[in-house]
This record gives C-alpha cells, structure tokens and sequence, in this order.
C-alpha cells in the first residue's frame, strides 16, 4: 500500500497535488508591490512584511503565497533560547540551530501554523544545508532530525506546499516529494562576505547541474535564483531566457530579494514616481500632482507620490518604476546630500528621470553626473538660439525671459538640448534638454500665466515625458470608455434639498429634482443627502418629517444608487492644517452649526451611513458611497473610516475646461494616495465653478457640455460626468442648463454607470499590472473592475482567437479601445484586424466573452438596460439565449442585437 500511496504521490507531485509553477517571486523587502507580485504563479515573502491585504490580493489573481521560513538557522536578535543553537554563520550574523532538538521543532511548526492561519498556503525552507557548517561529527544526527521535522511538517500541515531552498539530501529520504526545489546561483552569484556579484565556477554548475537531472527525473519542479544588480537588468534578461530555455523556473534578482527581479515572464513597470517639495505645500496642491497627475494617468500609469527628504523609496526602482518625475521649484531641499545620493543610485539603476519646473541640485558632482553645471547670473535681453518644434508651443509660445531662469550649461557629449537662449557677451543657456538619463525642461519654458491670471503649457507635457522618461508603447489603462462607449456618470451631493425652487408651487428642490429628472432620466444616478439638512437630529427637525419622504422616494427609485453626504457637511476636512493658513477665513464655518454639536468625523462617515440605511432605504440597497463635502480632502484616518464602513469614496478635484479656458490645466488627476488609502476625485467639478460660487450666471453650468467636448477631442481624458448639488433646481436658469447637460449626455449613447461601479473601474485603472510574457503576450492581472485597455496604434490589433477575456476593440480618433470580459487577461496582438466576430460596442457590462476553435462564442451581459450590442464578423450572425435563436439586423458593417433581458449569463454567438 505503501507503495501504491508513493507511486501516487509522485504523479501529482505531491501528496497535495500541487502543480508547477509557470512562474515564481521572491521578495523580501518592506513594502511588497502586491499588483505586480500578483503576476507570479508563486510568490515567497518575508511574513514579517506582509500584510493581509496583500496576501488577499494574491489569492484572488490565483498567485500562491508561501511564506519563508528558515529552518537551519535563526537571526541572532531573535527571541529563541540560546542554548538551541550549536554555532554560527558569520556572513549572515546569524546562529545555526540545532535540528535534532523537539524544541526548536515545536517553535517551527507554531510558526508554521501561524503562516497558515495568516492565508498562506505554502512554506519556503531555508537553510535547509546550514547543519554543514557545524563540525563533520554532529551532521549525521543534525540530517536525522531534519528529516524528522520535515516528516512531521509534512503530516500535521498537510494542505501547505513545501518548496525547498536546497536540502538536496533531505529530497533524497522522503516518502513524498516537495512541491519544488529551488537553488542559488547556477550562473550569477552574491558573495555576501566580500560583497561582490561573481560568475560561478564551472565545476560548480556541474555539480548543481546534476543535482538537478536527478530532481526532473524524479518529476520536481526546480527554480533557480540567480543574482545580478538592477543596472545589469538587460543581462538580467538574457539570464532568466537563458534558464527558461534549460527548462528551469528562473527568478533573476539582487541579493536582498527586494527588487521586482525577473522570472519566465517580465512586469513592464506601469508606476511613475512623482517626486515633490513639501516645503511648497501638501501633496494636493503641489504642481506635480495638479497639473502632471492627471496627465500621467491618461498615458496609462499609476502615479505613486513621494516628499523629497521625507519619504522616498529605498528598494530598488528598476523593473517597478517606468521612470521618476521631479516637479520642484525651492531649490535643494533640507539634507541635500541624502537626497541626491538617492537621485544618483536611481540614475545608475537605469531608471530615466525628469525634472520639470526647477532642478533641485546643489552638488557638484550630482550636476558633472548628469552632464550639467551651473553658470553665472543671467542677463538680459535673451532670444531662442534653439528651439525643438513638437517639444514647444502646447498652448502659449514660448518666450526667452531671463525672470526665474536656471543658469545651466550642458555637457554635448551627454545632453541634447530642446530649447536654449542665447544673451549678451555669448551667453548660451539650455532650458531643456534629453540625456541618456532622462531630460529636463525648466523655467521659464513649462508654464505661461495670461492676463486673465490663468495658466497653460508652453511645454507639451505628452511629448515631453515620453521622451524623457523614455516610455514604451503598452497597451494603457482607460476608465473612460467600456464595450466601445464613452463610460457616463451622474451624481448629486445633498446640498440644498430642502431649498425652495423658483417655480411655481416652489417645491423643495430635493422634491423637484426627483420629478423632473432622476424619475424621467434613463441615466443611473448616485444621490446623496446631508443628514443635518434632512434628519431629525440635524438644524431643521421641524422638517424632517416633511423631507425625509422624499428621500426615501428618491432612494426608491430604480436607477438611483444611495449615497451619504455626512451629517454636518464638513468644510474642512484637516481642519488643523485649514486654519493654520496665511489669511485663513470660514465664510461658512467649519461644518453646519448644528445645536449641541462638536466635529466628530466618525460620526460624519459612519453615523451619517447608519442614518442613511436606517431611516432612508433598506437593507437590500444601502449606501455604497461617500461625497466628501468641502475642500474634499479627508487625511488617511477619516478615508480608513469609509472603507471599514462599506463605503467607496468620492469627490474633489476641480477639473473644468471650457472654451474660454481650454488649457490642459485645468485637467486634475482622478486619484488622491495616501499611505493605503485611495481617495478618487469627481471626474468634472460641480456646476459651483461654472456658476461663480452660485452667484450667477445660473445658466452657466450648460458649459459642462463643452468641458465634456473638450475632453475628449483630440484625446479622451475623462468620462461624461455630471456632478451638481440639489440647489441647482431653486433656479429657472439652473434647470434649464441640467435639461440641455441631460440631453447632450443621452445622445451620446454612452455606458451609463452608477459611481461605485464607476469607482471599480478606477480601481483597475491605478491597481493594474502588466507582464510581458515569453511568446510576446500581456498578462494583465489586478484589473478590478476595469474593463478597457486602449492600444497605442504602433502596437496593432488584438488578436482574439489566441487571447483570453478579450471581446474586440472600437478604433477611435481618440484611441483604439480593447473590450475586456473578466478581471484577468491574456492580450495577443496582431498586424491587423482580427475578421472577427469582434465585439465592436454595448450598451451593459460585459461579463462572458469566451471563444472557441470554430469562432463560436459565449457570452454573457450584466447591467440595468435591455441589451443592445453589436459585432464585426465575417457571414451572417445569430444569438442563442436559453433556446431561443435570433439573427442579427445588418447596420453597414455592423451585425446589431437588441434583447429584452438585462442579464445574460451564457449566449451562443455564432456567425457563418
């Protein structure tokens, strides 16, 4: 039986069945990039640096956690009874432990049972060979009682994996077999004594070699870790091809295992680092997030942000960070040489940098490095001596102005100047340029401020970092469109329900919005209420009895999703920080007086949530998001409050863009981070802003339709977004401009989306990650909600017979939209057009889009509309749903289907 059992387990293995891994990650470091991590079929962590989010977030893109547990040896500063260690590895500091000892079997196995309970679900064990360093004499009791330990890890945690780091003896002896078995340094080594990388010797790699033919004969999936330093990233390549070819698991790292190294498969990084100055303010004032954030996400990245000298990243950059951007105009910054040390470490890594505004350098030798030095005082008058075409002229000329310039000379064996000014006595001064290392644009070429105190580019800001930060073409993360339309939201903060209307019978303005648009309008709308306008706790009780009816009506209604806009409608939000501002003035206060009442943020977040579901709706439709009030900048805690209650969050950001002032400036980012909390911006601003603080012209808010032309021509940079408050029906003039904004809205037939589903796609649009696979594909994981990857045109066509949850692609002036059906993908591409059938556009989310050898198709819809869809494909189309067949009605080069239901859960697409 025995036998049998054995034979078995060799099959699968491992008695747990656990199948090799495509791919595998170590990382040890301090803050694991969970998205990417993802990527990995297996990831092995130092616990101690995991966290549950994390560890959930690999479990659900289907990666498996293990933890990394070192069995031979234990750090010296670790709370273990000295008498169980039996000597020392000098060039780790740490003690080699006595494995023949039940003690230091039981510590193990508790750790080890903690690691599960945790969620892991395997173990990686180290130091498996650390008993040959005791003398020759105590090995053979140390291989038993190894063996032992094993035995019974093995038996009393039977669903945890176990991967081996070495241990070749301890294979050798087992009933079972590990999951896998992984080695260090088959070709590239760290030598942590003399702290060098070397080329292992050949003997050495023959020996390994061997060991290896022994493990694949036995059926053992064997991962070898190599070592090269980040600025060796190319050969880091070769390396881990190299490996996949000889039919091991590569992971090609630096030796602190905190770098996002190499495996079968390569993240392209999707990170920008935005670098800023908090001597210049809070990070939601600062330039590189007002005015680049919203950029860097339209190129499709995620932007991480970090205070120069207070926080900046100590891993290594490379392989996570597609670049690093510097937006800061104060000079250097307190502590200057620590932070141009780190500048430096990150150009030798080879991660491209770029600095914008200003150049906050102050040593000599960090300027000789990036082939600059500073020159004497500027004197005017200046002129253009050389000017790039396609770098200049955005929005405003430029102009050769000596006021804030940066006196810099370039060396031309490292720097290629965009635009430099020449004056008197030969002066030549470059204000912009692009080096091996990355570029710079400066003062005065980035930004011209008119005569109506607003400001534009005189910088393309596109141009310009994808030549400094030296981008590639990757298919790029797009929240605005789903299913080949324009994605539309609609929302209302609750202020002003119970205001008047200027109408006849004057209505409250909750009652007369709820009839005359959110009863009538085919959009899903997300409504919120202040609690101390409506409830009987808050400033009016008298009307409470009144109002709430007609809150309850409003959350009734079908297409409206339920919302919370606190109890006291905070004005600030870090009140502290508000009024500690130079001419600080609370117009309104800090918060509605309400009687008896003291600021209390739990009580605005989770009591005004709990008055909401309680008194306003049901439990079948509670309320999903919160409307920040006011400046709209909640600190990390009072963000922490909304996730543990349920809650998505909303609002801030002041993005408007009209005829008058088209400039791009005016385009604010969608995501706000804070340590590991989100905050997501409204897409447009309110009707606040077209209206003058609703001062008048009341009509003005009709001027968000051409915020919604401008942006999306030339490029598609934010959803159709309506954003108003209830007072907005007090007024004539106000009505009418929501009835014109309502109607431009619906004729644009776009995917209409509540704003926590709205929210989920912005969720995939910052969590994303991509890896390059071998065979040339995308693996795209961590996508949430996000349905949409637009393709840079140099990059072709998908390719949909050979990619996974990849339904077709709208080509637009605007960009070429890739229609995803899951939270996971596998992109192919093409030279051209996939014949099809292709998915060309949809009315609801798609859910199901799976295609089979002949080009049938099964799919599957989730939404609130009756479906309308349409495909390309060669022949003549007919849809199956539950046996009932019908054809498709020809539209051009269009096959159209209408179908009653709202859910479809799996059609048969066939087409002939």
């Amino acid at each position: 039986m025995r036998q049998i059992l054995s034979f078995l387990c060799l099959l699968l293995i491992s008695c747990g069945a656990v199948g090799a891994p495509g791919s595998v990650a170590f990382f040890y470091g301090a803050q694991p990039p969970w998205p990417e991590l993802a990527q990995f079929d297996w990831v092995v962590l130092e616990p101690k640096h995991a966290s549950t989010m994390g560890l959930q977030t690999l479990r659900k893109e289907g990666s498996k956690a293990f933890a990394y547990l070192a069995v031979g040896e234990a750090l010296a500063d670790e709370s273990i009874d000295p008498a169980l260690a039996l000597g020392r590895n000098t060039a780790w500091s740490s003690n080699v432990m006595d494995l023949a000892n039940p003690a230091w079997h039981t510590h193990l196995l508790n750790k080890a049972r903690g690691f599960q309970a945790l969620g892991y679900q395997g173990l990686f064990l180290d130091t498996l060979d650390s008993y040959q360093l005791l003398p020759e004499a105590q090995r053979a009791e140390q291989l038993r009682g190894l063996k032992i330990f094993i035995e019974r890890l093995h038996r009393e945690l039977p669903g945890m994996a176990l991967f081996f780091n070495r241990g070749f003896e301890v294979v050798e002896g087992l009933s079972w077999q590990p999951a896998a078995v992984a080695a260090e340094s088959l070709y590239a080594s760290w030598d942590q004594a003399l702290r060098v990388f070397k080329e292992v010797p050949a003997a050495d790699q023959a020996w390994l070699k061997g060991k290896f033919s022994e493990l694949k004969q036995r059926g053992i999936p064997v991962v070898v870790i190599d070592y090269l330093p980040p600025e060796r990233r190319d050969e880091a390549r070769q390396l881990a091809k190299r490996l996949t070819d000889e039919g091991y698991i590569p992971w090609v790292s630096a030796p602190q295992l905190d770098y996002l190294g190499l495996s079968s498969l390569e993240v392209q990084p999707r990170r920008i680092a935005v670098v800023y100055d908090p001597r210049e303010g809070d990070l939601s004032t600062t330039s590189g997030h007002v005015l680049y954030g919203g950029l860097l996400e339209y190129l499709g990245y995620r932007v991480d942000y970090f205070a120069a000298g207070v926080d900046l990243p100590q891993y290594p950059s490379r392989g996570l960070y597609a670049g690093i951007l510097f937006w800061m105009t104060s000079g250097p910054v307190p502590q200057a040489a620590n932070f141009e040390r780190w500048l430096l470490r990150q150009q030798a890594q080879g991660v491209p940098l770029a600095f914008v505004g200003g150049l906050p350098v102050a040593q000599q030798r960090t300027l000789k490095a990036l082939g600059l030095q500073r020159g004497n005082t500027v004197s005017g008058p200046l002129q253009i001596s050389q000017q790039t075409p396609d770098m200049f002229g955005f929005e405003g000329p430029v102009s050769a102005r000596s006021q804030n310039i940066e006196a810099l000379r370039i060396n031309p064996a490292v720097v290629s100047p965009l635009l430099q000014f020449s004056g008197a006595r030969e002066q030549l001064w470059t204000v912009a340029g692009l080096a091996p290392w990355g570029g710079f644009a400066l003062n005065p070429a980035v930004l011209e401020q008119g005569g109506d105190g607003l400001w534009r580019w005189i910088l393309d800001p596109f141009n310009f970092v994808e030549k400094a930060l030296q981008l590639e073409p990757l298919p790029m993360a797009d929240a605005t469109t789903e299913n080949g339309r324009r994605i539309a939201t609609v929302h209302l903060d609750g202020d002003g329900f119970l205001s008047r209307a200027e109408v006849p019978g004057s209505p409250y303005a909750g009652q007369l919005v709820l009839d005359r648009f959110l009863r009538n309008s085919p959009l899903l709308s997300t409504v919120s209420v202040i609690e101390g306008e409506i409830g009987p706790k808050g400033m009016f009780p008298y009307l409470s009895k009144e109002l709430e009816p007609i809150a309850r009506e409003i959350f009734a209604q079908p297409r409206v999703e339920v919302a919370n806009h606190t109890f006291s409608h905070p004005f600030f939000w870090r009140p502290q920080l508000a009024t500690q501002r130079e001419g600080f003035t609370a117009h309104y206060g800090l918060h509605m007086p309400i009687p008896n009442y003291t600021l209390d943020f739990r009580r605005e977040v989770l009591g005004a949530q709990d008055y909401i579901n309680t008194r306003l709706t049901t439990a079948q439709k509670p309320v999903k998001v919160i409307f920040w009030s006011g400046d709209a900048l909640p600190d990390e805690a009072t963000l922490k409050l909304a996730t543990d209650g349920g809650m998505e969050n909303f609002n801030g950001g002041v993005t408007k863009l009209t005829n008058t002032f088209p400039s791009l400036t005016g385009l604010f980012p969608m995501v706000r981070p804070l340590g590991e909390q989100l905050q997501f911006y409204a897409p447009i601003t309110n009707e606040n802003l077209y209206t003058n603080l609703w001062t008048g012209p009341f009509y003005g808010f009709r001027d968000v339709i051409e915020t919604f032309r401008l942006t999306d021509e030339p490029r598609r940079l934010r959803p159709l977004s309506l954003y108003y408050h209830f007072y907005v029906g007090t007024k004539q003039a106000g009505i009418n401009s929501l009835q014109d904004i309502y109607g431009f809205i619906e004729s644009q037939r776009p995917m209409s989306l509540w704003v926590s589903d709205f929210i989920q796609r912005q969720k995939g649009a910052y969590y994303l990650s991509m890896a390059k696979r071998a065979d040339g594909s995308y693996q795209l994981r961590a996508l949430q909600g996000l349905r949409t990857v637009r393709l840079p045109k140099s990059l072709g066509w998908p390719d949909l017979s050979r990619s996974t949850n990849v339904a077709g692609v709208r080509d637009l002036p605007q960009g070429r939209y890739v229609h995803l059906s899951g939270p996971q993908a596998t992109l192919y591409l093409r030279a051209d057009a996939d014949p099809g059938p292709s998915l060309f556009e949809a009315n609801i989310p798609l859910s199901k889009w799976q295609r089979d050898a002949q080009g049938r198709v099964r799919l599957g819809f989730s939404g609130q509309y009756p479906l309308s869809f349409s495909v390309k494909a060669r022949g003549t189309c007919r849809l199956t749903i539950a046996g009932n067949t019908s054809s498709a009605v020809a539209d051009g080069q269009l096959q159209r289907f209408s179908v009653s239901r709202t859910q479809v859960d799996d059609a048969l697409l066939e087409c002939r």
